[in-house]
């Protein structure tokens, strides 16, 4: 940790304004009382900026928010919404995946079984990657965590594993227990401040690239915050980087935060549609999602 907080100190004063939101006057009609969407179009630290984020809140009966994944496919995200038909509000990617097995290279978990798993090693270092997860009761988090056992048991870990030379276990973690879990990295925000743990994680080169962003937090009035970050459209949406998103979303009063995959994934369709403009230039297939949908009586 002392790596990622040293050099955040030695950076520029990354977002030292706050961003002005508002709601969406596209995505917004039809919306359940619990979920609002939001909008910006303020320049941020001097670069063109376009993000949306939908707001939901967890305390809503009415309100279902699971995972849905491809089972050895990938389908964009308005297929997904397609399948599951007429009560889907919004659906959002979520993992990084392999091109080559359609399979997600994170947790995924549904339905509280384990789908698809953390990497076990990166580059012959073992590290703790970070998941958002809702467990039966609703309530989120947000972890390091590491798939133990022949079983592939989620295991959470206070502090990032930070002995990469041995693989983590049981010793210093407990049993995640969720009911619907996606992976990705890295976390963004702890205890409702800034906390990147990207060198942490494995994933330290990406810490200063500007590109298109998915992210997830939650505040402590029991929002979920679902956001996108346009980029790659230059003079527009330049996208953001991970100490800009880590000041967003402590601006949104998050308490826990969390990067998911980028780039041509990102994507936030709301009631049948896009909020940001992908940089493929169309909706990327992805193996798992994050779905929000009413449920019925």
């Amino acid at each position: 940790m002392k790596r990622i907080l040293i050099l955040l100190l030695t950076l520029p004063a990354f977002a030292s304004a706050q961003l002005r939101w508002h709601l969406s006057e596209t995505h917004n009609q039809g919306l359940p009382n619990g979920v609002k969407v939001y909008e910006t179009t303020d320049s941020l630290d001097g670069k063109a900026f376009r993000a949306f984020y939908l707001e939901a809140d967890l305390k809503d009966p009415q309100l279902e928010i699971s995972v849905r994944e491809g089972k050895g496919k990938r389908y964009t995200p308005a297929q997904y919404d397609s399948i599951e038909g007429p009560n889907v509000v919004a659906v959002m990617n979520t993992t990084f995946f392999s091109f080559t097995t359609n399979r997600s290279l994170n947790l995924v978990v549904h339905e509280g079984k384990v789908v698809d798993v953390n990497p076990k090693s990166v580059k012959n270092k073992y590290f703790t990657r970070s998941a958002f997860g809702l467990d039966r009761k609703g309530r989120p988090d947000i972890a390091w965590v590491y798939n133990v056992g022949k079983k592939e048991v989620p295991y959470v870990y206070e502090v990032p594993n930070t002995d990469t030379t041995n693989q983590p276990g049981k010793k210093g973690a407990h049993k995640w227990k969720m009911r619907e879990a996606v992976g990705g990295g890295p976390i963004l925000v702890q205890n409702g401040q800034p906390y990147i743990t990207a060198a942490e994680e494995g994933m330290g080169g990406t810490l200063l690239a500007f590109h298109p962003r998915t992210a997830i937090g939650y505040t402590a009035d029991h929002k979920l915050i679902m956001m996108v970050i346009e980029g790659r459209n230059k003079g527009v949406a330049e996208g953001a980087i991970f100490p800009q998103m880590a000041k967003i979303f402590t601006d949104l009063h998050c308490v826990e935060a969390m990067n998911m995959d980028g780039g041509g994934s990102s994507a936030l369709f709301v009631n049948g549609k896009n909020t940001i403009k992908t940089s493929d230039g169309s909706q990327r297939p992805v193996p798992a999602v994050l779905m929000i949908k009413r449920k019925t009586p």
